[in-house]
């Protein structure tokens, strides 16, 4: 099964892919907050199942950026007829940018990369924890 995975920001969305059977999610591309470029490359990925990170407050609440990604899962879900499923995402962007600090990456050279890099770590999260549990189209 290929699940892709979207960190959605306001300027750019996160891209990772997975392929269920290798279990391992890949940074592939920093798209443009735009919903026709999204939906392009979304037909062009043909994913059996699509993530998107869903921002909550560290409380635990739904805040006016959580309610932006709920619009914007719903504007997908009203033109593709794939599964969305949502992940908690708080901090991932965080962690995103502290692993390219590790590696060494410029602040510069982060900023284009750190929305792929969190949208696969979602996905690796997501990956984690459905690993055990049944298929939930089957």
């Amino acid at each position: 099964m290929r699940i892709v995975a979207l960190d959605y920001g306001e300027k750019r969305i996160g891209v990772a892919v997975a392929q269920t059977e290798v279990g391992i999610a890949l940074p592939v591309a920093v798209l443009p907050n735009d919903l026709d470029t999204v939906l392009r490359y979304l037909q062009e990925q043909q994913p059996d199942r699509i993530v998107v990170g869903m921002p909550y407050r560290l409380s635990g609440a739904v805040g006016q950026r959580a309610q932006q990604v709920q619009a914007f899962i719903d504007a997908l879900r009203s033109h593709l007829h794939i599964p969305i499923d949502t992940i908690d995402e708080r901090l991932s962007t965080h962690e995103a940018e502290r692993h390219l600090i590790q590696a060494g990456y410029r602040r510069r050279h982060r900023r284009a990369v750190q929305d792929a890099i969190a949208a696969a770590l979602l996905l690796e999260t997501y990956l984690r924890q459905t690993h055990n549990r049944p298929n939930p189209d089957a």
